[in-house]
């Protein structure tokens, strides 16, 4: 079974929607594919109400393909809920959506906070690759959530990502580390170059539960794949035990 994360410089919503669509036309049945946070329109503040709007369609164009192709596919969408609207990401399986799990810590700085809502739980989905948990993006940086995931003990951990230029290298540090930590496969995927003023980092990689860095890029728009081995997920949770 293989593994596969999408990076790639965003444009307008459509042109999002057909380059992602080509790539997964390209990807081996039964994988699982990772996209970017808010892939389709990045943070078009000025515009996230009518993106919100279309997160239905979108999601009914990625469950045909999952089901055309027996995929697992998850990234970031903006949601409409009573409160407001959240970063969610959706983990579509088979075609059908086999669970949700919103963004928690909203990053400040680049003010999410005024357009967003947070999410409230970090759960832990099971599929047919075994039990997989998402962190969003800035929240690779917070120990509370890696120790929530800790307990439930993912065999993947998932981080769509629209992750600043300047702080690229965090990215990639703080990837691997909570690959080590976590003794799951991790696959995170960044957007890279600018969009709407912003430059971001790319750095997109996949990595083994020992830390091996099974594939990466610093930028370009690319799709790395590499294998899934749970044998080998389980040789490195026997050889070094970790408990909590």
């Amino acid at each position: 079974m293989k593994l596969y994360a999408i990076q790639f410089r965003q444009k307008s919503p459509d042109q999002n929607l057909n380059l992602v669509l080509n790539y997964l036309n390209n990807v081996e049945e039964n994988s699982l594919v990772l996209l970017p946070e808010l892939w389709y329109s990045g943070f078009d503040y000025e515009n996230i109400e009518e993106h919100a709007k279309e997160t239905e369609n979108i999601l009914e164009i990625l469950k045909e393909v999952s089901k055309n192709k027996s995929l697992t596919l998850c990234g970031t969408l903006p949601e409409r809920v009573k409160d407001g609207i959240r970063n969610t990401a959706f983990l579509i399986e088979d075609g059908k959506i086999v669970g949700k799990r919103s963004k928690i810590k909203l990053f400040q700085p680049f003010g999410e906070d005024k357009y967003f809502i947070p999410g409230e739980e970090n759960r832990v989905f099971n599929t047919k690759f075994g039990k997989v948990g998402i962190l969003i993006c800035f929240e690779l940086r917070f120990t509370d959530l890696i120790l929530e995931l800790q307990k439930e003990k993912p065999n993947i951990v998932l981080v769509p990502a629209q992750w600043g230029y300047t702080r690229r290298e965090h990215f990639k540090i703080l990837s691997r580390a909570r690959a080590i930590e976590l003794q799951a496969y991790l696959i995170a995927s960044d957007t890279w170059g600018e969009h709407l003023g912003v430059r971001y980092g790319g750095n997109s990689g996949i990595y083994s539960p020992w830390g091996e860095i099974l594939s990466f890029s610093e930028k370009g728009d690319v799709i790395l794949g590499a294998e899934y081995d749970p044998d080998y997920l389980k040789e490195v949770r026997r050889s070094l035990p970790i408990k909590i």
